[in-house]
């Protein structure tokens, strides 16, 4: 048998009189009181995979406006009208279909032993004349109560954020595409003009450039915030590195009327990390200190190894006001003002989180204000 297939369970079921037994253990617990509250669904279940108690958000996730009374002796398939558990005598947990669900692994796991298990499970029901599916996290454990092992489950609706992730998949393609399309047609017309607007068609393939660059930023983002990102590493040079990305900013809005430099002593050495998130961060790092530099002012930029590790930085005078300096790695704070913010923040999540780096700064009178970020070799 496939060993991602989950085997199927016994059809037996616990005798009625034991199931009841079992269920007024639950309703005459503290325990019913306190989970009755909870906002997520709950189900509790026996050694037979049977509802002994449900709470009322539970019963609601099913579609079921009944007392708990009315789903005791149910399996969870069952209490949620899934296909599945029709298609078999036995019902939940032993019919073809369950072979792939996620909560009859989840249930399996739970029974043989693990503390806790988490999941997801994806399942169809029919609501009235129309097929529904149902998406839900998952996560099961074992509760020890008046001598007898039962199975505690929460169950929340996960398809507001399946249909967010589906949405940004389907806008970031679409979305990529256009742009694409926009920067052939720009090769097309310097081809066929023969020089006569370059200048133009040039400044319109930055422009698509930079479009791409913005939208593919925010979609790294959004798969990082969410854990799915996916790592590349690459070997490259420090200062062929920074370099490149000072070049880069030198041309954006809020490098007008200012002077951007790497420090002539930058350390010139390899070192191996995703180059697309440590653009992110260089970038990122370079644009908030433009905008914090007034015009005529200065930025310096630069990189430096240390004991295994390189760590690039960037300078501008101003300063980060005290009462700001707590909030500054919140992902919804900003000190240019409201729909600002995930600048510092996503450095701080594209660096720790997932190229075991470092990122801080300091700021002071003297000498202005610092941003670093301090990335291992992996040489």
């Amino acid at each position: 048998m496939n060993a991602r297939l989950v085997p199927l369970f016994s059809a037996e079921r616990s005798p009625r009189e034991t199931v009841l037994r079992q269920a007024r253990l639950f309703a005459e617990s503290p325990a019913a009181g306190v989970l009755d509250r909870l906002p997520m669904g709950v189900a509790v279940f026996n050694g037979t995979r049977q509802i002994v108690y449900s709470n009322v958000k539970f019963r609601d996730l099913a579609g079921r406006d009944c007392p708990t009374e009315a789903l005791v002796g149910q399996r969870l398939g069952e209490a949620l009208a899934c296909l599945g558990a029709d298609l078999e005598i036995g019902g939940c947990g032993t019919s073809e279909l369950c072979h792939s669900c996620g909560l009859a692994r989840s249930i399996g796991e739970s029974l043989s032993g693990r503390a806790i298990v988490d999941g997801e499970c994806s399942l169809a029901r029919q609501a009235g004349k129309r097929l529904e599916t149902l998406d839900f996290n998952v996560w099961i454990w074992g509760l020890p109560h008046e001598g007898e092992v039962f199975h505690a489950t929460i169950l929340t609706d996960a398809r507001p954020e399946k249909r967010l992730a589906l949405m940004e998949r389907i806008f970031y393609h679409d979305i990529l595409n256009m742009v694409s399309g926009m920067q052939g047609i720009c090769e097309l017309m310097r081809e066929e003009e023969e020089g006569a607007r370059n200048a133009e068609l040039d400044l319109l393939l930055f422009a698509a450039e930079r479009i791409t660059d913005i939208i593919l930023s925010q979609r790294d983002f959004s798969l990082a915030e969410r854990g799915d990102y996916e790592i590349a590493t690459n070997k490259m040079g420090t200062l062929s590195l920074l370099s490149d990305i000072t070049a880069l900013m030198r041309r954006d809005p809020a490098a007008r009327g200012k002077t951007l430099a790497v420090v002539p002593d930058s350390a010139d050495a390899f070192f191996a990390s995703d180059r697309k998130l440590v653009t992110r961060i260089l970038v990122n790092m370079q644009k908030n200190a433009l905008e914090a530099t007034p015009p005529g002012g200065k930025v310096t930029a630069g990189c430096h190894l240390e004991d295994g590790f390189v760590r690039f930085w960037v300078r501008n005078p101003g300063v980060v006001p005290e009462e700001a300096r707590p909030q500054i790695f919140r992902r919804a704070f900003s000190t240019k003002g409201a729909g600002r913010g995930l600048g510092t923040y996503g450095m701080k999540l594209f660096a720790e989180n997932y190229l075991g780096g470092e990122v801080g700064f300091t700021s002071d009178e003297a000498a202005g204000t610092t941003f670093f970020v301090r990335l291992p070799c992996g040489i």
